[in-house]
């Protein structure tokens, strides 16, 4: 026992160490050289797609259509449910813990972005380097081989065989995982992502008196977001009129208004279902699955691309080769994509505070020019020609105003104010303490540990009798990873830069610590998935 306690130590720290080692490797090209990194900013993006459209998915299919067998099919259920199972409890957690007096967040956008990042974990780009390095063990792969794969169907299979069987049993199931986790990021996760940054922008052209630019989408309707005008203080007979009038309307027709919008609201939750359903399925990743499934219930076609001396091996080869890349390169993005999230806001702040710098100095000259052109009785001229042609319109119109005031000081000293307010509620957009700890506890412990428990009973009271055991540990290492990158993704690309700066200052830390959390999962999960000598579970 003491030698199984080891070696399952021993796996799971060199699998976590092995994906730490190559986002190391991501972050210092993120980051040197200083003046021309090797990954600047610039380019993530382009690697980032070249990587799933050429790399990812080729190792999907070629996993599916060389492992995956018709008899296999029927325990992959237990992997689908258990996606949708995961993300849905791992939304309940984050939420209740949210609602505690020390994790809770002020600032309820906030709350929201960030809850979305806290129910999808990163499934794709860690797992399949995790794994592959957990099957090197014999601890690993003598437990999970099914004996599917021997030599020339008969005798002992090798170690290599073992290893083989392991990887591509796990990475098939991390990719079914992949579809249930895919199918609720469209109904759930993209429609509440789109709609926090749209609020988030509505909330700051309204503070700052501008119209606000939102992308728009078909799952965020601007009429939503508007801020009703009450005009009660213009006086008037017919103002009052309209307003009697307005009253007795809305009170004649509220019923049928509220059933109108239940009835929208009931559409809407249906459009959001089909459009996420439409959204899965038309995906790459989704079609990559398909083929790899119908390619393995064809044997011939299975053999021809995946047997040594097949007619069309070459091909089959080729896929492996370019999926054997994706993990790499995947871990190696996602290290270097935090490092430019997290600095990129830090950058934007720094510019912000020489513009406002400039702004200040621009404003006291102006102030000077008008102040002399009010006490001369003349408009601006050419020494004022730094302010636009809003502000000459201004200005002339204040010009009584300003020759009243006992002292220009006091306006200088008013714009200096704001601009202090202004750059400390720029300075203020960042993740609190209560943000970072509310989120590590419930994405990496707290999450992880409820999923794990419910395994565990499941498993005790004989449910779990039929799923494979390798299933058991996929799922709960998947549970405790940390947050996907395409949350942030999501948020930059409609343009919130704002929410997307929070969730990636608050993934960085938890990255970090996840190096230590993942490990202790895998350790957790190895001791509940891996079977005694007679078979049994570890809890009977």
């Amino acid at each position: 026992m003491p030698g199984i306690i080891s070696s399952v130590i021993i796996a799971s720290v060199s699998a976590t160490a092995k994906v730490f080692v190559i986002g190391g490797i991501g972050y210092y090209a993120a980051c040197r050289p200083k003046t021309s990194p090797i990954l600047p900013p610039a380019a993530m993006t382009a690697i980032s797609k070249m990587n799933f459209d050429l790399l990812v998915l080729p190792l999907i299919y070629s996993t599916l259509a060389s492992s995956v067998t018709p008899q296999k099919l029927g325990s992959l259920w237990f992997i689908l449910v258990s996606a949708l199972s995961v993300i849905s409890i791992s939304y309940g957690v984050a939420t209740l813990l949210g609602k505690l007096p020390f994790f809770r967040v002020e600032n309820k956008i906030d709350f929201d972005a960030l809850r979305i990042a806290a129910s999808f974990p990163n499934i794709l780009a860690l797992p399949i380097l995790i794994f592959p390095t957990l099957c090197e063990f014999s601890v690993v792969h003598d437990a999970f081989y099914l004996g599917d794969i021997t030599v020339n169907g008969e005798g002992s299979p090798t170690e290599v065989e073992k290893y083989k069987s392991c990887v591509d049993q796990s990475n098939a199931m991390i990719f079914v995982y992949f579809f249930g986790w895919n199918f609720l990021f469209w109904a759930l996760g993209y429609t509440t992502l789109v709609d926090i940054g749209s609020k988030r922008q509505i909330s700051k052209a309204h503070s700052h008196g501008t119209i606000p630019d939102v992308p728009l989408d078909d799952s965020f309707d601007i009429r939503d977001e508007q801020i009703s005008v009450d005009t009660s203080d213009t006086g008037g007979n017919n103002d009052r009129e309209l307003q009697m009038t307005a009253g007795e309307t809305m009170h004649t027709n509220e019923l049928p208004v509220r059933e109108s919008q239940n009835e929208t609201e009931k559409n809407s939750c249906i459009s959001f279902f089909v459009k996420a359903l439409i959204k899965t399925i038309s995906s790459p990743g989704f079609v990559a699955m398909i083929l790899g499934f119908v390619t393995a219930c064809i044997p011939p076609m299975q053999d021809a691309l995946f047997e040594q001396g097949g007619i069309l091996r070459f091909f089959g080869s080729a896929m492996e080769s370019l999926g054997s890349a994706s993990s790499s390169v995947g871990t190696i993005v996602v290290a270097a994509s935090l490092v430019h999230q997290a600095n990129e806001d830090d950058i934007e702040e720094a510019h912000n505070s020489n513009a406002e710098d400039n702004i200040m100095a621009t404003s006291g000259s102006n102030i000077d020019c008008i102040a002399a052109n009010t006490t001369l009785k003349r408009t601006p001229n050419v020494h004022c020609s730094i302010l636009n042609e809003e502000q000459v319109v201004d200005n002339i119109d204040t010009r009584g105003s300003l020759a009243r005031r006992s002292s220009l000081p006091q306006i200088g000293s008013m714009i200096r104010r704001r601009s202090s307010l202004a750059l400390a509620a720029i300075r203020h957009r960042k993740p609190t303490v209560r943000m970072h700890s509310w989120f590590i506890t419930s994405r990496l412990i707290v999450s992880p540990a409820l999923i794990c428990a419910v395994i565990v009973a499941m498993d005790c009271r004989g449910i779990l009798a039929e799923i494979p055991d390798l299933a058991k540990m996929v799922v709960i290492i998947n549970a405790g990873l940390p947050g996907a990158q395409l949350v942030v993704i999501t948020l930059k690309s409609k343009g919130f830069t704002d929410s997307a700066s929070i969730v990636a200052k608050v993934y960085l830390p938890s990255y970090l610590l996840s190096a230590f959390t993942i490990a202790a999962w895998t350790s957790v999960a190895l001791f509940v998935s891996i079977p005694k000598d007679s078979g049994a579970s570890f809890c009977r």
